[in-house]
């Protein structure tokens, strides 16, 4: 990966996306590119050596609306996380729908200094369970033994959205949690059917396939949860924003495949009494 120096956290993040498929651009402030993973040459077409340094907009033009792209602009500026779908173009003109994810790289006084570019080519639903089993292989893999799994979610469930942003947003939580595994502290993550989590509680938990993850520190009792497909719509998306301001934790705007699953929610939910 070039043009960029990366620590070893970094370093072990990258390479969990890269094994799943992910491609990962970082880009400037401006745009320009820093960094583009063999996952991005595989996908767009372009050597980092032909692509590093140059605008993003002119490697791989986006079908982005005027007012999606201010969209995104602005929820990148508060130092949020963007996840959803466009268009882009390969080298040879290709068009693509592309699952995208967009992380803020932020300066010492909170101003975004860059940003985290991950993408896949959007496929069709998948079932949710090999794809998590395949999530804890990959993790297995850079993190030995320090991530348990536990897997709840039925045989047959399946998640109406595109099979990569699932595969993103699982990363960012282990993102949320790599100063534990740094230390070497082991983490669980425990992944199950919504009806059966606190989300019930908060009467969030009636949408058709909607799955919890949990994630268990053992250093200590926070526990994140992520709920998946919010429809899109302003009631759901009000009520999760005042959840998240009433408990803290993080509401990821952006659009996704006919709008089922706008909305990613992670809420710090202390279980510990």
């Amino acid at each position: 990966m070039n043009a960029m120096n990366i620590d070893r956290t970094t370093e072990r993040y990258f390479q969990l996306l890269e094994d799943l498929g992910q491609a990962v651009i970082v880009t400037d402030r401006d745009g320009v590119i820093t960094l583009w993973s063999p996952a991005a040459k595989a996908l767009y077409g372009w050597p980092a050596d032909e692509v590093v340094g140059r605008n993003i907009l002119d490697v791989t033009p986006m079908e982005v609306s005027r007012a999606q792209g201010a969209e995104i602009m602005q929820v990148l500026a508060r130092g949020e996380l963007w996840s959803g779908e466009f268009e882009v173009r390969t080298r040879r003109g290709k068009a693509a729908t592309a699952s995208v994810t967009d992380i803020p790289l932020l300066d010492e006084a909170g101003a975004v200094a860059g940003v985290i570019g991950v993408s896949a080519v959007s496929r069709a639903p998948t079932k949710l369970r090999p794809l998590l089993k395949r999530f804890a292989q990959t993790c297995d893999k850079i993190w030995p033994k320090q991530i348990h799994f536990q897997i709840s979610v039925p045989a047959k469930a399946v998640i109406p959205a595109a099979e990569p942003h699932m595969i993103q947003l699982l990363a960012v939580l282990i993102l949320l949690h790599t100063d534990a595994l740094v230390r070497g502290d082991g983490i669980e993550i425990v992944a199950g059917s919504a009806e059966k989590s606190p989300f019930a509680d908060f009467g969030l938990a009636s949408v058709s396939s909607a799955v919890y993850i949990r994630i268990d520190r053992r250093s200590r009792h926070t526990t994140y949860s992520v709920l998946r497909n919010l429809p899109l719509s302003a009631e759901p998306t009000k009520y999760a924003a005042g959840l998240v301001r009433m408990v803290g934790g993080m509401l990821i705007s952006g659009s996704a495949p006919d709008g089922l699953n706008a909305i990613h929610l992670f809420l710090p939910l202390d279980q510990s009494h």
